[in-house]
């Protein structure tokens, strides 16, 4: 009898490669989506500290909203990344991304590949 397409994705750890890598992705659009805002605060927060007053503001309203739509488009890739990871860990082994991740490696640390 020939085996699932569940199973053989998970006996070859495609399944689990691409559920690392949405992971990844995910993370890297968390981070891109929050620095740019980060980073101005501080900037301000560094500038006011320097210049012991408060400093002139020198982005535009259009650089906000360039900011906002940029930021907003990257966190929506990073909820479409995690969402996939999420779908593909329960089709494929039935939990969250994270334990089925551990789970995997576990697997891989127990198993004797000599």
């Amino acid at each position: 009898m020939r085996p699932s397409l569940r199973q053989v994705l998970a006996d070859s750890y495609v399944a689990a490669v691409a559920i690392a890598l949405f992971l990844l992705w995910s993370l890297d659009s968390a981070f891109r989506a929050v620095w740019p805002p980060v980073f101005d605060a501080l900037s301000y927060v560094f500038t006011a500290i320097a210049v012991l007053d408060i400093p002139y503001g020198s982005l535009t309203a259009a650089g906000h909203r360039s900011m906002l739509i940029l930021g907003l488009a990257y966190a929506y890739s990073c909820i479409v990344s995690l969402s996939a990871a999420w779908l593909l860990s329960k089709r494929i082994y039935g939990v969250g991304p994270f334990r089925a991740l551990m789970d995997l490696r576990s697997k891989l640390i127990r198993s004797d590949h000599a």
